[in-house]
C-alpha cells in the first residue's frame, strides 16, 4: 500500500527533519501562507493590488447568495412552508460569516503578519533549546499540523457530501429514469425564483455554477477561520508548557551558598544574572501569551462574536431539518454532517479556551511548587515570583464588546439554549 504510506509520512511529517536547530513556521506549517494568500495577505509581495482580487471576488459572491436567502426566507413564509424557510436561514446564518472573516482579515493584516511573526520568532528561540523544550514545542506543533489536516479533511468530506448529492441524482436521471418519471434536476442547495423555473435550462446551469463557487467559498472561509483561531490557541498553550518548564527548573543547578556572601561579591552577582535571566524569560513569554490572545480578540473578536450569539439559532435548524426528513422517514446525511460541522465550530474555540485558562492557572501553580521553600536562593527573586503568581491568577481569555467567555461552559450553554429553540420551532412545524 504505498498511497497509505505516503499519506501517513505526509501526516506524521515523516520526511521533516526535527532535528534541525532552525526550524521556522513556515517550514513546518507551509499551509498558513496558502489559507491567508486566499483571503488577500500576501507574503512576498505584501502590497500587490493582486491580492484584494480573489477576497472581492468571495465577498461579492457572498453578498449575491446572501440576498438570495432572504428573498427565499420570505418566500418560506408567506407560503408556509417553513421547511424551505428554516433551511435557508441557516444558509443565511451560515454566509454571513463570509464577509465578517474577509473583513477582519483584510483590516488585520498587519496584526496577523506581527503574530505570524512572532510565532515565527518562537520557533527559531524554542528550535536552538534543549532536547526537553524542543519535544514538548515540536510534539505539539506536529498535533497542530495533524488537526489541520483533519479539519481540512472534514471540510473537503462536507463540501464532497453537497456535491455527490446532485451528482448522483443526475446519473441517476441520465441512466435509469424514464421519459414519463416526473424528474427535476438537484441543486446544491434550495432554490425558488419568482416569476420563473431555476431548474429549466439555462437557469439550471447558471444556478448550480453559482452554488458550487458559493459552496467552495464556504469551506475556504470556515476552513480559515477555525484552523487560525486553534493554530494560535494551541501554539499558545504549548509556549506555556514551555513556561512551566522553566519555572520547575528555576533553581536548578546553582550554588545556594552564595546567598551568605556579601551582596556584591561576583560569585553572587553571577548567581543573581542566571536568576534574573531565566525570571526575564518566564515574564516575557508569559507577556507575549497576553499579546498573542490581545491580538486574536482584536481581529477575529467581531467574527467570534457572531459566531457564538448565532450558533444557537444555526444548530437548532440544523437539527430542525434532520428531524424534520426523519419524520418524512428520510435520513439527511449532508444535514447531519452540517450540524456536526456546526456544533465543531463552536466546541473547537470554546474548548481550547478552557484548555488555555486551565494552563494558565498552572503557571502559578509551577513557580509555587519550583521548591523556593528548599533553597535560600529565593531570597534572591522572592518579589518577582510574587509578580507572576499574581499575573498568572488573571484569566488569559479571548475578550470583544459583547463576546462571553470562550470556554466549555458556554458551549453548554449554547447547546442548551439550541435544544430550546428546536423543541419551540418543532411545536409549530
Amino acid at each position: 500500500m504505498v498511497w497509505f504510506k505516503a499519506l501517513k509520512s505526509f501526516f506524521f511529517k515523516k520526511k521533516f527533519d526535527f532535528k534541525s536547530p532552525s526550524i521556522n513556521l513556515y517550514d513546518f506549517h507551509p499551509q498558513i501562507r496558502i489559507f491567508l494568500m486566499l483571503n488577500g495577505i500576501f507574503f512576498n509581495n505584501t502590497d500587490s493590488k493582486l491580492r484584494f482580487f480573489w477576497p472581492i471576488i468571495t465577498l461579492g459572491w457572498s453578498i449575491v447568495g446572501i440576498s438570495f436567502e432572504l428573498m427565499f426566507i420570505y418566500h418560506g413564509v408567506t407560503v408556509a412552508d417553513y421547511s424551505f424557510a428554516t433551511e435557508c436561514f441557516c444558509y443565511f446564518l451560515i454566509l454571513g460569516t463570509v464577509p465578517l472573516v474577509l473583513m477582519s482579515i483584510l483590516f488585520n493584516r498587519t496584526k496577523i503578519l506581527i503574530i505570524l511573526e512572532l510565532m515565527n520568532k518562537d520557533f527559531l528561540y524554542v528550535s536552538s533549546l534543549g532536547l526537553k523544550y524542543r519535544d514538548i514545542f515540536l510534539n505539539g506543533q506536529l498535533l497542530i499540523w495533524q488537526l489541520c489536516v483533519l479539519w481540512f479533511c472534514f471540510a473537503s468530506y462536507l463540501i464532497m457530501m453537497y456535491f455527490l448529492s446532485p451528482i448522483s441524482v443526475l446519473i441517476y436521471q441520465s441512466l435509469f429514469a424514464t421519459q414519463d418519471e416526473n424528474t427535476v434536476r438537484p441543486l446544491l442547495f434550495p432554490f425558488w425564483l419568482p416569476k420563473d423555473d431555476p431548474y429549466k435550462s439555462p437557469n439550471y446551469e447558471i444556478f448550480l455554477l453559482m452554488e458550487v463557487l458559493i459552496a467552495c467559498l464556504l469551506i475556504q472561509t470556515f476552513c480559515v477561520l477555525v484552523y487560525m483561531i486553534f493554530h494560535v490557541l494551541l501554539h499558545c498553550f504549548y509556549m506555556l508548557s514551555i513556561i512551566i518548564l522553566d519555572c520547575e527548573a528555576l533553581f536548578g543547578g546553582l550554588d545556594e551558598s552564595v546567598v551568605k556572601l556579601d551582596r556584591y561579591n561576583v560569585r553572587r552577582l553571577e548567581v543573581q544574572h542566571i536568576l534574573n535571566n531565566r525570571v526575564k524569560r518566564i515574564v516575557n513569554w508569559h507577556v507575549l501569551i497576553f499579546q498573542y490572545i490581545q491580538s486574536v480578540s482584536s481581529v477575529f473578536g467581531p467574527v467570534l462574536v457572531y459566531q457564538v450569539s448565532l450558533s444557537s439559532v444555526a444548530i437548532c435548524l440544523a437539527a430542525y431539518q434532520v428531524a424534520h426528513n426523519l419524520d418524512e422517514g428520510k435520513f439527511n446525511i449532508i444535514f447531519v454532517t452540517l450540524l456536526t460541522a456546526t456544533c465543531l465550530q463552536l466546541w473547537i474555540p470554546c474548548y481550547l479556551g478552557t484548555l488555555i485558562r486551565n494552563k494558565a492557572f498552572t503557571v502559578a501553580d509551577a513557580i509555587w511548587e519550583s521548591g523556593w521553600n528548599e533553597t535560600p536562593l529565593s531570597l534572591l527573586i522572592r518579589t518577582d515570583m510574587m509578580i507572576i503568581i499574581l499575573r498568572s491568577h488573571n484569566p488569559i481569555t479571548i475578550k470583544f464588546t459583547a463576546l462571553p467567555n470562550l470556554e466549555l461552559e458556554t458551549f453548554s450553554s449554547i447547546m442548551g439554549t439550541s435544544y430550546s429553540y428546536f423543541n419551540i420551532l418543532r411545536q409549530y412545524k
